[in-house]
């Protein structure tokens, strides 16, 4: 059951990463086809070797950078075979990569200074383990706590284990916080163990919007 906030009982937020703090303006199966078309080869046959390797590519739950640095070796390696040049696998998971391509969202930095002087921030996060190093790369790990990520807790949302690892490790009091993230499910899986969820819709409004009208700015 969801206690209904006075906004100066919350004293704990909750961030989701990806599509709240930053994203990557160019998503991942066009980064491999502008690279791949960049060297010459043909979108048909670029598309049919994603089509493959995403088929191939099994993941079981990714806990390690060795065991993320694998599955990517194994996932860009198949693309790179099916074009017929397997030197480019190193190439397409360097150049390619998720985390290479973060981008902080225009407001975030602005929004963090401000949060931090007056919240305890955290991160709760399905990510493989290299969306720790995104932080350390955008320079805003000093904002934060903790940081839960799915990788290391292996657990996930929307499942409410990670949200009651989030208050654990954050020494959270449901009542007192607040999850922002830009899926509903995970809004709905937060407000499932009493945290009070706010949903980030970008085609209408930013973060800094959001909190502002939530009176939380």
């Amino acid at each position: 059951m969801i206690i209904i906030q006075v906004r100066e009982q919350v004293k704990v937020i909750f961030l989701d990463a990806g599509g709240v703090l930053f994203d990557t303006p160019i998503k991942g199966e066009d980064r491999i086809r502008n690279l791949l078309t960049g060297r010459g080869y043909q979108l048909e046959v670029i598309n049919e070797a994603i089509k493959l390797a995403k088929h191939g590519t099994k993941a079981s739950f990714i806990t390690t950078w060795c065991e993320e640095e694998n599955y990517y070796k194994s996932f860009y390696g198949t693309i790179a075979r099916e074009i017929g040049e397997e030197s480019l696998t190193q190439e397409l998971l360097y150049l390619t990569h998720y985390a290479v391509h973060c981008e902080l969202f225009q407001e975030v930095i602005d929004v963090l200074e401000e949060l931090s002087k007056k919240y305890r921030l955290a991160v709760i996060s399905n990510a493989m383990p290299s969306m720790d190093w995104v932080f350390d790369k955008l320079g805003i790990r000093k904002y934060f706590y903790t940081m839960i990520l799915s990788a290391f807790v292996k657990e996930s949302k929307p499942d409410e284990a990670i949200y009651e690892i989030a208050l654990d490790q954050a020494q959270a009091l449901r009542q007192e916080s607040i999850f922002i993230d830009d899926k509903m499910e995970n809004i709905e899986g937060s407000e499932r163990v009493g945290i009070k969820g706010l949903h980030l819709e970008r085609d209408k409004k930013n973060l800094f919007e959001l909190l502002r009208d939530e009176q939380l700015l």
